[in-house]
């Protein structure tokens, strides 16, 4: 499939997303609600939900700007699907440098250091990979070993090179972000709520989320087995949280499920003994690739 090909979300994976973001933030919970005014907002991007809940007097004012923010990083930044974005320019024009944004860079430079530090289980030059299954689109299914292998032969984000405010990918490579574009996401959104009126927020973007300020948010964790139910909850502050579990997207055929949670060294699902991984600590980014990679 050319890059320039626009694929429809899987609808039955969306609606299951939206199953896990109303558990997920139902269960928050703020600890100091009292006298405190608030402001929320659900929405759909990145082929996710997103939920806004902002705490603080004239926080609403923050609410347009994070959604101004969410859909500029998707169109003109993340997204391999959005003509003119920074990531479909770079794969459009492999085997060349492309010019492209402060954010850009960061986030795939950003990507490369994780990549070397796990030996290549990381690597967003998977675009091939990921395109051959489709879980994110209406066509999921097993690829052939040669279609695998010849699309393994383009994987290797050694071969990303990241050079000032440039971009350059080797001919007939692809990159896809989709590990780490809505941990990276939280972390915009923060520098955002950081300049604003916000005093404390929850804000999810699919199976990422940002616990913004000083106060103290209950989360609950999905539960793998079943994804209408919490498993538990953590009581956290100023932490981004990340969730990645092979219940999210799959499909069974012969009688075995694939998920959509792909190993770049073999091009197959990944073999773990979790069902599902939860990652905090301090950069949303980081959050997001590591529960995919554990």
């Amino acid at each position: 499939m050319k890059n320039g090909e626009k694929k429809k979300f899987n609808k039955k994976a969306l609606i299951a997303v939206i199953l896990c973001a109303v558990i997920v933030f139902g269960i928050v919970s703020y600890d100091f609600l009292s006298g405190r005014s608030s402001s929320e907002k659900t929405s759909v991007a990145m082929g996710t939900v997103v939920t806004v809940k902002l705490f603080g007097f004239g926080a609403d004012s923050d609410l347009d700007r994070i959604e101004t923010e969410i859909s500029g990083l998707e169109n003109s930044v993340l997204s391999w699907r959005k003509e003119g974005s920074d990531v479909y320019r770079i794969n459009e024009g492999a085997g060349s440098e492309v010019s492209v944004s402060p954010d850009a860079v960061k986030v795939i430079g950003q990507c490369i250091e994780i990549s070397d530090k796990c030996n290549g289980v990381f690597d967003i030059s998977i675009g091939n990979i990921t395109r051959l299954w489709d879980f994110g689109g209406d066509n999921q299914r097993l690829p052939s070993e040669d279609e695998i292998k010849s699309a393994l032969a383009d994987v290797g984000y050694k071969n990303i090179k990241v050079s000032g405010k440039a971009v350059q990918i080797k001919k007939g490579q692809s990159l896809d972000l989709g590990a780490v574009g809505k941990g990276f996401t939280c972390d915009k959104i923060k520098e955002l709520l950081d300049k604003g009126k916000t005093k404390s927020a929850v804000v999810s973007v699919g199976g990422s989320l940002l616990i913004y300020g000083n106060r103290t948010f209950s989360i609950g964790i999905v539960n793998p087995d079943n994804d209408k139910q919490s498993m538990g909850t953590l009581k956290l502050r100023n932490v981004c949280v990340s969730t990645s579990g092979s219940y999210e997207k799959n499909f069974r055929q012969d009688g075995k499920t694939y998920h959509h949670i792909l190993n770049a060294t073999t091009g197959y699902p990944a073999t773990s003994e979790f069902k599902s991984v939860t990652v905090v600590c301090d950069s949303g980014l980081l959050s997001d690739a590591l529960s995919t990679v554990c």
